[in-house]
């Protein structure tokens, strides 16, 4: 992994008037961020928001970082992989080390809105695991998210990390908000991306699922209530929830059988019978296999204030 000087120096910001916040995390800090078990796996090395109706511009040559443009209002334009492309309003940015690029914004058109782009460069040992979990839903690089209050809070609250100060605590607290809002961003972009190309509605289905909690629902149930065949339901849902249709519906009977066991006092027999499984003992064997106990010794497990 590269030091912290040339990392900084690949990345060069222009701007005509002090109307942006930058912070470069220092190199003692960056040291630690490296070795220390909970920042290793993701930390920032610089980033910045820019806020003006003024020029700006930034030239990556062959920096050993990722770098990420999120506009939150105005335009600019992106000069990479020998594609220039447009930047609006909601869009995010990735690029990868190594892989050259330049942005500036758009000031052409003079009823041009202010800019206002968050960037942050970023690297450790599981940056190419988050940044490949964006770019496969993304367009070489670029994709439109929207504009995303918890990621805008997420980011203004990573600057304030200069304020605050580099104690422990509140660096590895900022480390984690950047983990969140790129986990954040990389949903986002994969149900844009599900909802882009398909009249799936997961809402609905897990909606069914849950009027229907207490009976079984069958494949061709679900298949023919969303008007696709089995295997492309299947498929649809997979792609949205990593699971199978029948997994997820069992998955949903189990969550509600905890909380039956929490606040219920109804023996486990009830409770199978209520979720539409006649053998209590299979019940209990399907919720140990998920749960990772039994019926009875969750609910053992149980705490509760006198």
């Amino acid at each position: 992994m590269a030091t912290s000087t040339p990392i900084i120096k690949s990345t060069i910001i222009h701007q005509d008037q002090n109307d942006h916040i930058r912070l470069v995390i220092p190199l003692f800090l960056l040291k630690k961020l490296k070795l220390h078990p909970l920042t290793a796996g993701l930390y920032p090395l610089a980033l910045g928001k820019s806020t003006s109706h003024n020029k700006l511009n930034i030239k990556q040559n062959n920096a050993h970082h990722h770098s990420l443009i999120y506009c939150q209002s105005g335009s600019g334009i992106l000069d990479h992989k020998s594609k220039k492309r447009e930047v609006k309003r909601g869009d995010l940015v990735i690029c990868c080390p190594h892989q050259a690029f330049t942005f500036s914004t758009n000031t052409a058109v003079k009823s041009q809105k202010e800019n206002s782009f968050y960037w942050i460069n970023f690297t450790g040992k599981l940056a190419d695991d988050f940044a490949e979990r964006l770019l496969m839903k993304m367009d070489d690089g670029l994709a439109h998210v929207g504009l995303l209050a918890n990621i805008v809070e997420d980011f203004d609250n990573l600057l304030a990390l200069g304020t605050r100060g580099y104690t422990a605590t509140n660096v590895i607290h900022g480390v984690h908000l950047l983990q969140q809002a790129l986990s954040s961003l990389a949903l986002q972009l994969r149900l844009t991306a599900f909802n882009q190309n398909s009249h799936f509605d997961i809402d609905a289905v897990e909606s069914l699922m849950r009027n229907n909690i207490h009976q079984e629902l069958s494949l061709d149930t679900l298949a023919h209530y969303s008007q696709l065949s089995k295997f492309h339901f299947s498929k649809k849902f997979k792609e949205l929830t990593d699971t199978s249709p029948i997994q997820h519906f069992i998955n949903m009977k189990m969550q509600y059988a905890c909380n039956e066991l929490d606040n219920k006092n109804d023996s486990i027999k009830h409770i199978a019978e209520s979720l539409g499984y006649a053998d209590p003992y299979y019940f209990s064997r399907l919720f140990k296999k998920i749960v990772g106990m039994s019926p009875k010794q969750y609910r053992d497990s149980h705490f509760t204030e006198k």
